[in-house]
Parts: structure tokens; C-alpha cells; sequence
């Protein structure tokens, strides 16, 4: 059961995360690589409207016996998805959070007050209800895993497990103490559910392994907490089972990997991936368009720096402009897009005005359409994403897909420039398919030493040429092709369904294999050993001879 909250609209990583990964499961399953079909749960946002949604006929016997509930229906990444929308009165939510507070030591009376706070809280209250009725109706299939992403959906993974009996696993797609800089409100909700999390879940996954690194290490201590306070109500056996999943967060903080993934007894990292096809039918012509729209936006510059995200300071676009002025390179232009309020332009238009560089820089107040942006990446010399917190960084992999792009049509492709910090850091290599600013503490990012980074990146033609190469090998590799992290996610889920049986001993485990189709697999996989042994010694012995 894969419960996620923002499935409704086309934006946000965990819409564009849960569509990419859909199609590449049910390829999976197709080819009977693996043997479970996606069931998935989001929330409705009656702020938003219905759109494609429909009324679920899968649902019609439960809405029918809840009068504030209902459950619709919509396909994403080819897969239907099932969104819920409910309420809770005054009194349903006051009991609600003491529910909350008894199970799992999560308060918050200011996060109480906010309004999709409250929405979340309906989502998590009846989730499992859903997930029950579900099984009720199809007795043949069982839900044989819970994975939840992120804190919005992690406590509707706790019940969950608590009401289907089923072994959860909660995806980190960023973290509290990572989205506040260093400075979380420890009276925030979110950051209470994370540490939970830990407490929770029979598996905690970040979507790479600094990110999981990352929150293991800030949200031990308070996890620790919450179970020192649950102890006195909670059987032996369960402070037996947080003792373990204590040693196991240890024993990963000191794992290093290969390269890019780790899958460790109760906590793991594994990349997200991108879809090359997009990236891989882009023509010369929309390279040299997006050429085109670059030196019309700065007609008296050769080289060009692009940044295009959101406008929160933890995406380094202050430090950007403020490198940008230490380089004082006049064949250089610097372009900003990103969707910005009045008083947030202003900001930054003020900000180049004062560092005497208006002339050299454009700023774009608004989103760019998907193919422009591909157009862009792919003419720019530098894709510039100098964030000073990224758990991943999804945007980093286009900026090598740009490379790839260019690379196949024969244009350079652009040098991308990260912070130091989450998965950028795992996946940039510099001066091989990029650079990556180096961060003397956590989410502090120089201004000089991104200036000198850009002044590398577009002072030395041959080593472009070298890293754009390098991007586009980099991201054809394995790691983020979704079709192998999907193989990596059931191997995470396998984990989640050991452990689960490991302290709870009630046989629910994910489907296996049956034992006719172990015993040829044992078989075959002994006569190909004996003939691969027979090979060798015959090879041995006419060596010998």
C-alpha cells in the first residue's frame, strides 16, 4: 500500500517521484520480476478542484456507512489511484491528537491550528480504514507492505501497520532539521513524526545516503526519547525491538558505500531516478533555439549561467547572485527563473542593482514550460544549483541529462554546479561531470568559492567539453534508471517484511515463491555450476598438459 499525499496536482517532487516510479512497477510486474501490484492511497485537497478525480465505485459500500468521507479515483503514471477526503469535528480532532500522543508521543499544539495540519489529520485517522475495507473486499489479496512518504503521510503509515497488521516502510524525501537550515521548531509536528518514524517503521529509507545519514543522526537522539517515554506502556518486546533498531542506525552511520545506494538491516539509501526518453529526443534545433532565447535575453554575452527553481534561501539563489559579482567576467550572463512574489523580485532586483550588475543578469519571474526548460539546460555553459540543503537534488539529474542531450547531437552540454550537501554530493564528481561548492559547515555555502567554481567552469574549454561527456555517462548509469531502483524499492520491502516478522512472528511476510518453483530454481541453478566447475577443471587440466 503506497499512501502519499500529493498525487492531486502535476507539481512537487513526491507527485513527480510517485508518476515515474509507477510505470517502471508495473513494467516489473509485467515481466514477473516482481510479484506485487501498486495499491495507492492519497489525499484529496478540497482546496483544489476535483480536476480528473472521480467517484470510486471500488468504495461505494464504504462512503455509504461514513457520511464525512469520500473516496475518488484517478490514474498517475498509468496506475489508479485512490484519493480520500474527509473531516474530523472539534471533538473527532481533539481525540484524534490524544490518540496520537498515547501511541506514538506526537503533539503539537501550534501545528494544530493550521489548516492542512488538520486535513492531514482526517487522511491519517481513515486511512486505515480504507486499507481494512480494502482487504475485507479482495480476501484473495492481501497488503503485504505499507510504504509512506514523507512525514504528511507517515502517521497514516503507523496506524496502518497497527490496524492490517502489515510491516511498514517510511520514505524520507527530505527532513525538518534539513528544511529549517539546522533550526527546527521542536515544537513542529513534523519533526515529532519523523523521529517516530524511526520508532515506527520496520525499514526508514532516504532517497540518498547522505539524506538518510542525515536524519538518522539528528533524529536518534529525539527518537530515543519518545521511546524512554513509551517504555513503562509498551511489553518487553518491543523495547527489545527499539534497543535493536537503535544498534542497527548506528552500525549504518558508519557504512560506506561503492557509490550510490546501500540497503543496510533497518535503514537504507537509494537514489531517485529520471527518464532519459524526454531527454534523449531533444533536436539540434531546440538546442540551438534555446541558444537563441539566451543571447536575446543578454545580447552582448558569450557564456551563459542558468538557475532555474524555487525562491527559498536554502536554494542558494542570494549566494549565486553574490558569486556572480565576484566573478567579474563581462563575457558572462546570469539567468534566474523562478516564481517569485512582489516583494521577492524586488529583493533580488534590488540586490543586482546595488552589485552593479543589472546589465548582466535577467531575472524571469515565473515558471518556464518543461520543453523551453530542456532547451535551456541543454545551450547554457553552467546549469547552476548551488542549494545549501538537497536531499536529492532531481534537478541535478537533468542538468547531466542536458549533457547527454547535447552530447548526442554533438553541442557541449553544460557544466552542472551543486552545493555539497544530501545526493548532489554523492552523484557530482568534480571536474568529471561537474562541480560540487565545498561546505565548510552545514548549509553554508561560500560565495567566493562558488565564484571560483564558475570561474573554472567557463575558463577552460576543454575540461567543459570533458565534464559534459562525463555528465552524460554518469547519468545513463544504473542508479537512476527507475526500472532498477524499482528492484532495489522490493528489496527494501523485503527488508521491511523480515524485520516485521523478526519481532512479531505472525507469518506475514511477501509473497515467495512456491516450493516447485524453488526446487527447479535449486536445479537449474546446480547443473549450471556443475557445468560451469566441469568447464574450468577441463580448461585446468589442458593447461596443465
Amino acid at each position: 500500500m503506497f499512501l502519499v499525499t500529493e498525487l492531486q496536482k502535476p507539481v512537487g517532487g513526491l507527485y513527480r517521484y510517485a508518476t515515474e516510479l509507477f510505470p517502471a512497477w508495473k513494467k516489473a510486474v509485467g515481466e514477473k520480476r516482481v510479484n506485487m501490484e501498486p495499491l495507492v492511497l492519497s489525499m484529496r485537497d478540497t482546496g483544489a478542484p476535483l480536476g480528473d478525480l472521480k467517484p470510486s465505485d471500488e468504495f461505494t459500500e464504504f462512503v455509504a456507512t461514513r457520511k464525512e468521507v469520500k473516496v475518488y479515483e484517478a490514474v498517475r503514471g498509468g496506475v489508479k489511484c485512490y484519493f480520500l477526503e474527509a473531516s474530523l469535528s472539534d471533538d473527532e480532532r481533539n481525540a484524534f491528537h490524544k490518540e496520537l500522543w498515547e501511541k506514538f508521543r506526537i503533539r503539537s499544539e501550534k501545528s494544530a491550528q493550521w489548516d492542512f495540519y488538520q486535513k492531514l489529520n482526517a487522511f491519517w485517522k481513515y486511512a486505515p480504514a480504507v486499507a481494512e475495507f480494502w482487504q475485507q473486499k479482495h480476501p484473495k489479496e492481501q497488503i503485504a507492505v505499507i510504504d509512506a512518504q514523507d512525514w504528511l503521510a507517515f502517521p497514516a503509515g503507523f496506524l496502518c501497520k497497527e490496524k492490517i497488521k502489515a510491516p511498514l516502510n517510511c520514505r524520507f524525501h527530505s527532513g525538518e532539521v534539513g528544511r529549517s537550515l539546522g533550526k527546527p521548531d521542536l515544537e513542529n509536528a513534523a519533526l515529532l513524526i519523523e523521529a517516530a518514524a524511526l520508532q515506527e517503521a520496520d525499514y526508514v529509507q532516504g532517497v540518498s545516503i547522505s539524506e538518510a545519514k542525515f536524519e538518522v543522526f539528528n533524529l536518534l537522539p529525539l527518537k530515543q526519547n519518545l521511546t524512554a517515554e513509551l517504555a513503562a506502556l509498551r511489553p518487553q518486546k518491543w523495547k527489545q525491538e527499539q534497543a535493536w533498531k537503535d544498534e542497527c542506525y548506528e552500525e549504518f552511520m558508519l557504512l560506506e558505500p561503492e557509490d550510490l545506494e546501500i540497503v543496510g538491516a533497518c535503514v537504507g539509501g537509494i537514489t531517485n531516478g529520471i527518464i532519459l526518453d524526454d531527454w534523449r529526443n531533444v533536436t539540434p534545433e531546440r538546442i540551438k533555439f534555446g541558444k537563441t532565447v539566451l543571447k536575446k535575453l543578454l545580447p552582448d554575452k558569450k557564456k551563459f549561467i542558468v538557475f532555474i527553481g524555487r525562491a527559498e534561501w536554502r536554494k542558494g539563489i542570494d549566494h549565486l547572485i553574490d558569486a556572480f559579482a565576484l566573478l567579474r567576467d563581462s563575457s558572462a550572463g546570469l539567468v534566474i527563473s523562478s516564481r517569485l512574489s512582489e516583494e521577492e523580485y524586488q529583493k533580488y532586483y534590488s540586490k543586482i542593482v546595488s552589485l552593479g550588475i543589472a546589465k548582466d543578469v535577467v531575472i524571469y519571474n515565473g515558471w518556464i514550460e518543461e520543453d523551453l526548460k530542456k532547451s535551456l539546460f541543454c545551450a547554457c555553459d553552467v546549469l547552476a544549483l548551488p542549494s545549501l540543503y538537497e536531499p536529492f537534488g532531481l534537478v541535478t539529474l537533468e542538468g547531466l541529462a542536458a549533457d547527454l542531450a547535447a552530447e548526442l547531437h554533438g553541442f557541449v552540454g553544460p557544466i552542472v554546479v551543486v552545493g555539497g550537501t544530501g545526493g548532489m554530493r554523492e552523484v557530482i564528481k568534480n571536474g568529471v561531470n561537474g562541480f560540487k561548492v565545498p561546505m565548510e559547515h552545514e548549509f553554508e555555502l561560500k560565495p567566493s568559492l562558488l565564484a571560483r567554481i564558475l570561474h573554472i567552469a567557463l575558463s577552460n574549454e576543454k575540461l567543459h567539453g570533458r565534464i559534459s561527456a562525463g555528465g552524460a555517462r554518469r547519468v545513463q548509469q544504473k542508479y537512476f534508471d527507475w526500472n532498477y531502483i524499482i528492484e532495489r524499492v522490493f528489496e527494501i520491502y523485503g527488508q521491511a517484511a523480515a524485520n516485521y516478522e523478526l519481532w512479531r512472528g505472525n507469518g506475514k511476510t511477501l509473497p515467495r515463491k512456491t516450493s516447485e518453483e524453488m526446487r527447479r530454481e535449486v536445479s537449474r541453478h546446480q547443473s549450471m555450476m556443475k557445468e560451469v566447475f566441469h568447464d574450468a577443471m577441463k580448461e585446468a587440466q589442458s593447461r596443465k598438459g
